[in-house]
Order: C-alpha cells, then sequence, then structure tokens
C-alpha cells in the first residue's frame, strides 16, 4: 500500500474531527449503553430527569455551542455559565457526573461530557416515548465558561424575535417550533409566566390568549406567596414525550407567551397545526432538529479536550497535538453532518428537488436506490464502484449477476450534472447515493433520518468481488455475511424490511413454486405461479411486488406479511421462522415506529462503510482521467 501521510508525532492525544455516528464504536465500544445504563436508573427514579437534560442541552448548544460549558464549574476568579440568570434552575449535573464516572472507568479520557450530556438526552426523550434517534458523536469539551456570554431567548420574546435567535445558531422556522415542542415534558415557574395571570402588559386583566379555566389554575398554583412554584408546561400528559403540546397551545392553555404566540403568529400556525394533528411526523422532525442542534459550534479534531471531570477542565495537559507534517496529493475521507455546508451549501437540496420529480412519476426509485446502496455499499466499502461503467479492457461491478437489475443510474447522472454545475469536483457520486436513498425512503413514508457526508469515491470496481446475500440463504449465513459488514441481526432484519417496496424476479424464487412450499401460503402460491409461469412463453422474467399489501409504502407491512408466510423469497420467509431472528420481526409487524427507527440506524451504519482513499469524479459513470491520485487536501494533525 502506498504510503500518502508521513506524521512525525511528539505527543498523541488528539480526536478525528468529524462527528459521525458510532464514533466509539473501537475506543469504548460500551459507552452509549452505559450512558443509557445511567440514564434508566435515573428515569425510573424521577420520570422529570428528561425535561431536566432537554433544558441543559439546549442551554448549552446555545451559548459557544455544544461543548459542554454549562458544566464547568465556578472558580474563585472566574464565574461560570451555571451562575446566569437563566441557568439558576438547570439541573442533572449529578447524571452527567455519574455517567463521567463510570466512562472513565471503563474508558478514561475517550469520552467527552459534551457528547455526554447529548446522548444522555437523547436516551430520556425515548424512554418518555420519543424517538430513539442516531446521534453522531465525536464532539470535543470546551476551553471557556463565561457567566456574562449567556443569552438565551426568553419566554416573553415575540415569535419573530425568538426566530432571529434560532436563525443565528443555523436553525430555521421548522427547527424552532419542533424544538419548543420539548415542553411537552417539564415545568416552569411561576415567576416565568405569572404576568399573564393578571396584569399581561400593564393592561390590569389576564392575557386574553390564555384560556380563563387555566388562567384560575394558575392563580391557585402560583398564588403570592415567595417561594415561585411550577406548573406543568403540558397540562394534560406532563411526563410523556408526544405532541399533546401542540393540541394543547392550539386550546390557548399554553402557559408562556412564546408557546402560546407559536400557535397564533402566521409563521409557525400551519406547523404547529400539522404537529397537532401528526405526532409521528412531530417525532421525526424532533429527532432532525436536535441532531442539527448539536452540530451547533461543535470542537473537533485537536480543538478543546476531553475532561476527566465535567465539571472542571484539565490542569497542565496539552489539548493539541504537536507534529511534523510532509503533506502529499491525498483525499481521506471525513463523514460529518453538514460536510458540505460551506463549500457546497445547496448540495443536498440539489438532490433531493432530483429525487422528488422522479419520485412523483416513478415511485419504484425508491426500491431502485435502497438497492443500489446496498449493493455499493454491501462490497468492501460505500464508494460508488458500482456506478463504474464497463470498459472493452474492463468489466466493472455492473456486470457482476446480482447487479444486472440494478437501476436508478440515470437520476444520480442527472443530480450529479447540477451539482457539477453548482459546486464542481466537490460533491461524491458515494453520498449522492446516500442522500438520495434517504431521500426516496422519505418520500416514500420512512423517517428522513440524518445522513453524513464526506465520503468518496473508489477508485476501483471489480465484478469478481461482488459477494452479496443470495435470495435463498440460510439465516445464519445471511447474519454471518452481514456481521462481517460490521451490521448485527436487527440491522440485518431491519435492512430486509426495506422489501417493503420493490420487486423481485420471478427467477429468483420461481423454486418456490414448482411444487408447493411448506412455508408458502396456499393462495400467494397459486397467485405466483400464475404470474411468472402461466403463458409466459415470451421467455419474459415477470416480477411479483416483495410487499403484496402496500407495494409503494414504505411501512412495516413486510413483517406482517411474513408472519403470514406470505413472503415472496426464500430469506424473507425463513428471518420470521428462524429462532435468531423471529422475535426481531415480530417486534417490527406490531411497532411501526422501531422498525422505522431501526432501519435508519441500520442504513447510517450501512453507510459507515467508507474508504479511507479516493477521489470526486466528475462523471459518476468514470473514473477521473488523472487518476491514480486523488485530490489534494491539507492535513494539519
Amino acid at each position: 500500500m502506498k504510503f500518502s501521510l508521513l506524521v512525525f508525532l511528539f505527543i498523541f492525544q488528539v480526536a478525528l474531527a468529524d462527528l459521525r455516528v458510532g464514533f466509539y464504536n473501537s475506543n469504548c465500544p460500551r459507552a452509549e449503553s452505559i450512558i443509557l445504563g445511567v440514564v434508566q436508573r435515573h428515569f425510573s427514579a424521577d420520570k422529570s430527569i428528561t425535561a431536566a437534560l432537554l433544558r441543559m442541552h439546549f442551554h448549552d448548544c446555545f451559548v459557544r455551542g455544544c461543548d459542554a460549558s454549562i458544566l464547568l464549574d465556578s472558580t474563585s476568579g472566574k464565574q461560570s455559565e451555571k451562575e446566569s440568570g437563566p441557568n439558576l434552575t438547570v439541573r442533572g449535573f449529578e447524571l452527567i457526573d455519574e455517567a463521567k464516572k463510570a466512562l472513565e472507568e471503563s474508558c478514561p479520557s475517550t469520552v467527552s461530557c459534551a457528547d455526554i450530556i447529548t446522548l444522555a438526552t437523547r436516551n430520556a426523550v425515548f424512554l418518555a416515548g420519543g424517538l430513539n434517534y442516531a446521534v453522531p458523536t465525536g464532539r470535543r469539551d470546551g476551553l471557556v465558561s463565561n457567566m456574562d456570554e449567556v443569552n438565551l431567548p426568553g419566554p416573553t420574546l415575540t415569535v419573530p424575535e425568538a426566530l432571529q435567535s434560532f436563525t443565528s445558531k443555523g436553525l430555521n422556522v421548522n427547527d424552532m417550533t419542533t424544538l419548543l415542542g420539548g415542553h411537552t415534558v417539564g415545568v416552569a415557574h411561576c415567576s416565568f409566566f405569572q404576568d399573564r395571570l393578571s396584569n399581561f402588559q400593564g393592561t390590569g386583566a389576564p392575557d386574553s390568549s390564555m384560556d380563563p379555566t387555566l388562567v384560575a389554575k394558575l392563580r391557585r398554583i402560583c398564588g403570592t406567596n415567595g417561594n415561585d412554584p411550577t406548573a406543568f408546561l403540558d397540562q394534560n400528559t406532563s411526563f410523556a414525550f408526544d405532541n399533546e403540546y401542540y393540541n394543547q397551545i392550539r386550546l390557548r392553555r399554553g402557559l408562556m407567551q412564546i408557546d402560546q404566540e407559536l400557535a397564533s403568529d402566521k409563521s409557525t400556525a400551519g406547523i404547529v397545526s400539522g404537529f397537532a394533528s401528526n405526532p409521528g411526523g412531530f417525532q421525526r422532525s424532533f429527532a432532525n432538529a436536535m441532531v442539527k442542534m448539536g452540530n451547533i459550534q461543535v470542537l473537533v479534531g485537536n480543538v478543546g479536550e476531553i475532561r476527566q471531570n465535567c465539571r472542571h477542565k484539565m490542569k497542565g495537559k496539552l489539548s493539541f497535538l504537536v507534529c511534523l507534517v510532509f503533506i502529499f496529493q491525498v483525499a481521506l475521507a471525513d463523514l460529518r453532518t453538514g460536510f458540505y455546508k460551506d463549500t457546497c451549501p445547496r448540495a443536498e437540496s440539489i438532490i433531493f428537488s432530483v429525487v422528488q420529480r422522479t419520485f412523483a412519476r416513478d415511485k419504484s426509485i425508491t426500491p431502485a436506490l435502497v438497492r443500489m446502496y446496498f449493493h455499493d455499499c454491501f462490497n468492501a466499502a460505500c464508494d460508488a464502484s458500482i456506478l463504474i461503467d464497463s470498459t472493452s479492457a474492463k468489466p466493472s461491478e455492473k456486470a457482476a449477476v446480482p447487479n444486472l437489475t440494478v437501476r436508478g443510474f440515470e437520476l444520480i447522472d442527472m443530480v450529479k450534472k447540477a451539482l457539477e454545475e453548482k459546486c464542481p469536483s466537490t460533491v461524491s457520486c458515494t453520498d449522492i447515493i446516500a442522500v438520495a436513498t434517504r431521500d426516496a425512503v422519505a418520500l416514500a413514508g420512512g423517517l428522513n433520518y440524518t445522513v453524513s457526508t464526506g465520503r468518496l469515491d473508489g477508485l476501483q470496481s471489480d465484478p469478481s468481488k461482488v459477494n452479496l446475500p443470495g435470495t435463498s440463504i440460510s439465516v445464519f449465513d445471511a447474519l454471518k455475511m452481514f456481521k462481517a459488514n460490521q451490521l448485527n441481526s436487527i440491522d440485518a432484519v431491519a435492512l430486509l424490511g426495506g422489501h417493503t417496496v420493490g420487486v423481485a424476479h420471478c427467477r429468483f424464487f420461481k423454486d418456490r413454486l414448482s411444487s408447493p412450499d411448506g412455508s408458502i401460503d396456499p393462495s400467494l402460491f397459486h397467485q405466483l405461479r400464475t404470474q411468472c409461469l402461466s403463458g409466459n412463453t415470451n421467455n419474459v422474467d415477470p416480477t411479483a411486488n416483495l410487499d403484496q399489501q402496500t407495494p409503494f409504502d414504505f411501512d412495516n407491512q413486510y413483517y406482517k406479511q411474513i408472519n403470514m408466510s406470505r413472503g415472496i423469497l426464500l430469506i424473507d420467509q425463513r428471518i420470521a421462522f428462524d429462532e435468531l431472528t423471529f422475535g426481531i420481526v415480530n417486534d417490527f409487524a406490531l411497532n411501526p415506529v422501531k422498525f422505522q427507527q431501526s432501519f435508519a440506524n441500520a442504513m447510517i451504519k450501512l453507510g459507515n462503510l467508507v474508504s479511507n482513499v479516493g477521489e470526486i469524479r466528475r462523471n459518476c459513470r468514470v473514473f477521473n482521467q488523472l487518476q491514480p491520485q486523488p485530490q489534494q487536501q491539507n492535513l494539519i494533525f
């Protein structure tokens, strides 16, 4: 292997400069489970920990970025963020301390306090009924915490004023309305809304936008004593992470002024109505907004530090890497959310518009892209090697038998052409596949999950190296192949759930039709025989929908079908009966949201199988002419 970078290191204490899902997989594989265990214990004893962690995460990210500066204690010479007025009622610090202690025992100086806050918040939301969304990690801890820098949007701001605060952090009106939905759990001190109960804005009367019965109730709770009691922000399901907050504010039962104004302001009223009627839509939007917020001004690479105690900065430790670097022509993969935000800010919207146009006229583009993505990534790495055309001298992966029916190449070409016109030699074909597949899944009804980008395009495409699990493989052998690609049994069953859309050619299951198969429903058996065998004299290979019920909807119907012996492919049917997988199948059949989450997580994990060296192709079908040299990049460690 040719060396492309020579580095002499005097000190090696650095985190790779990127945020990615599974950042700690190799150096602290139990990190996320350790944090979950701590959060579970606290949640069992105190359901309000969800609201506490949400508030901590928000207050941290909105000041200097998500760098755990909110955790630092004041010193005799310097007051930290904890001492500012808005943070005096922030709590949950003991949980973070407990998680950090456990992590230091297992993996010393490895997991940042900033990542602990982010993961713990996700876990608490999930335990309260929210989505178990994927969290990119790799943040580092900040070195500054200044009380005077705390400037958070207050509860009496107007919607335009609040939006200005959110947009300054890279968040839009949908993100703002979504994140305020975190008020579906937790409480507010009476001091934050007392003026609405009696002399609102000097009128001498309560705020007319508040339901009178709620005014009377809150007056009894808040009283006239100086103890500053609290009231639930969501008066209906106070500890459940659901969409009830939006229903409440539409009934004029919002406690804080900004909550109530969301329901009436023309820029947010439609979003509120949408979330009130669509709980799944709110949950997905909240997960996406939390991931976006978690990316605000993060410290990565050799910036910041990994604290050993979340309350104190490291003392006398170098938090950067001293090195001598010889720089060669090289491109290294650096996966992170928003990789193109500076070099090609419209990249993802350009990809989405092409997918959207194609989907509008051909719903089958979703399974086509899911299959292309799987076939590309499952062979060594996600590197767009599947896109390379064969030449007279050299066949490519396209010529391999399993890839002969892969399609969707024209869509990738359209996207690449548009991106090259906007941002030449910037966006990889590999990232186009990953983002386009996510978009197609979302358009068909799946989750709009976050895709880390920064992949490179591979430099070889060899049909002899194509090795994919076949349609009649045993469950044991299939799981073995998935494991070789760092995917577990849940990932395997979730990814096979992609068969909830798309078709299979009859030749892939024809052997099941020649004589009755005890594992196939008799009515489906006769239907498929008619479809595949009867009257087919033109040597045409017909197709059948893999999901006979909702063939174009990305839902969990596939699992219900195979539980009724209506799996088309043998491997589909086998996972419903095999002891290694039937429990997962049953779980997904009963819980559509869990399937969607698991599919999204598995797709993200699959997409992390990347090559560290490559190029940015100008034409996705052809290697760059100036090969084998990839693009030049300055690497400073």
